[in-house]
């Protein structure tokens, strides 16, 4: 799984970097197809906005949240991609 973080307006530490794979990495777990993903972190004014293009075999999950800290942000985010999943998954 590749994993792309793209960062505007800020510069990210180290401690984000790796907060960020090891919260992506356990996508693998409801989504074994999970190939590609990109982040793409903005901070603007008291926001930090987070977006996450998750791809796997056949689909496509996107997702944005932003909140007061990107910890948070990314917790959110990546429960709107565990939703698409649980969704597409119904769907088979």
């Amino acid at each position: 799984m590749n994993i792309n973080i793209t960062a505007r307006n800020i510069k990210i530490s180290e401690s984000l970097s790796e907060i960020i794979h090891t919260r992506l990495a356990k996508l693998l777990k409801y989504d074994k197809y999970i190939s590609d993903i990109k982040v793409i972190l903005l901070k603007e004014n008291r926001a930090e906005k987070i977006e996450l293009i998750v791809r796997s075999h056949k689909h496509n999950y996107i997702t944005k949240a932003f909140s007061s800290k990107f910890e948070k942000t990314l917790a959110r985010a990546i429960e709107n991609i565990l939703i698409q999943i649980r969704k597409n998954r119904k769907k088979r």
